[in-house]
């Protein structure tokens, strides 16, 4: 069993060239009483033109013989055009059909597969070096380019800034096209950075406050007398709490190393 693969020419010529152009586009619409404006992408109307005809007919032949004869037995596949190779694979071109063929054979789809594809690989080589020389290669590839670096920028972008604003500030070509919102939104963002750190400042000031009243509590007889073993022991929680609270690391205003300082003149340490 083998595959042939029949050089055909198509009556018509391929319409579905690369766009030849890529162009910033945008779109204004109302919003909560305000206008925004979005910037998209599209392409052009005009495409690279697909003049080769060329085509590729596939099918799978056994040899076998019957009666002293040598006989011939054959399966159609599937036509593949000169662009269908550029464009896609055989399995997106025929897989239902190996499949249907492979159970009228008797045979694995795998093995059709293995068939054609030992033929057509060489072919594909060919073509394929063929159309990477051509100006809608070339172009479709910058085009590519373009929009992966876009998709990457806006993905940094609204990591930061967040979802759904990247396109109100850039075209596809990184271009800054709204100065003003991209402003408004590095304000909003440190506005949010600056109430996130007060928040955590004013929940640990209230965390402190908190353990200073409970520890004020404790120790509230200031009259009190403690022996030298109670006094080690004093000695030592003073240690763990002037490193714990000390302006250099709590970044406050020393209010809690003062009260520190007063206990420990409390404590007669």
């Amino acid at each position: 069993m083998y595959c042939v693969i029949q050089t055909v020419t198509n009556k018509t010529p391929n319409q579905y060239g690369a766009y030849k152009e890529l162009i910033a586009d945008s779109f204004t619409f109302g919003w909560d009483g305000d206008t925004k404006t979005k910037y998209v992408y599209q392409y052009g109307d005009e495409r690279f033109e697909r003049l080769v005809r060329e085509a590729y007919k596939i099918s799978i032949h056994e040899s076998y013989r019957e009666d002293g004869k040598v006989k011939k037995k054959q399966w159609s596949i599937c036509t593949m055009s000169y662009y269908d190779i550029v464009d896609f694979s055989l399995y997106d071109c025929a897989d239902g059909r190996i499949n249907k063929k492979a159970e009228e054979i008797g045979i694995s789809p795998e093995e059709i597969y293995n068939l054609i594809e030992g033929k057509l690989e060489p072919l594909r080589v060919r073509i394929e070096k063929e159309f990477q020389q051509s100006e809608e290669y070339k172009t479709k590839k910058k085009h590519d380019a373009i929009i992966a670096a876009y998709i990457e920028a806006k993905t940094k972008f609204e990591s930061v800034y967040g979802s759904d604003t990247y396109d109100y500030c850039y075209d596809v070509f990184g271009n800054l096209q709204n100065e003003e919102y991209y402003n408004q939104l590095i304000k909003n963002k440190k506005e949010q950075e600056e109430y996130q750190r007060r928040s955590y400042y004013n929940q640990q000031h209230s965390n402190y406050n908190n353990y200073r009243d409970d520890f004020s509590s404790y120790f509230s007889n200031s009259k009190s007398t403690y022996n030298e073993q109670e006094k080690v022991m004093l000695k030592k929680i003073y240690r763990v709490a002037s490193k714990k609270f000390h302006p250099d690391i709590t970044n406050d205003d020393g209010e809690m190393m003062k009260f520190l300082t007063k206990l420990k003149e409390e404590w007669g340490i």
